[in-house]
């Protein structure tokens, strides 16, 4: 395989495996740019996942959902609260 060429294709519809070859002329800076990129991209992508799991920028992103589920847990807890209470009350 030179460098002109793609790789075949080694089972119908599958594409060929690796990245495509360097156009000509192209060297060890191509492959620095192509290597920055990625650490870019894959900094991004670390970026977004921490986000979507960090509680601080939800509650700033959703603040409607997170006033809706500190409602109902707040609500959840007053009525446990009553209950035991009132078999508490019943006990005696």
């Amino acid at each position: 395989m030179t460098s002109d060429t793609t790789p075949s294709i080694g089972r119908q519809g599958q594409r060929p495996a690796g990245r495509p070859p360097l156009p000509p002329g192209a060297g060890i800076n191509q492959m620095k740019l192509d290597l920055e990129v990625t650490r870019d991209e894959l900094a991004s992508t670390l970026d977004d996942l921490f986000a979507t799991f960090n509680i601080r920028v939800q509650i700033r992103s959703h603040p409607v959902v997170f006033v809706g589920v500190f409602l109902t847990m707040v609500g959840a807890a007053a009525g446990i609260a009553t209950l035991l209470l009132r078999r508490r009350g019943r006990a005696r």
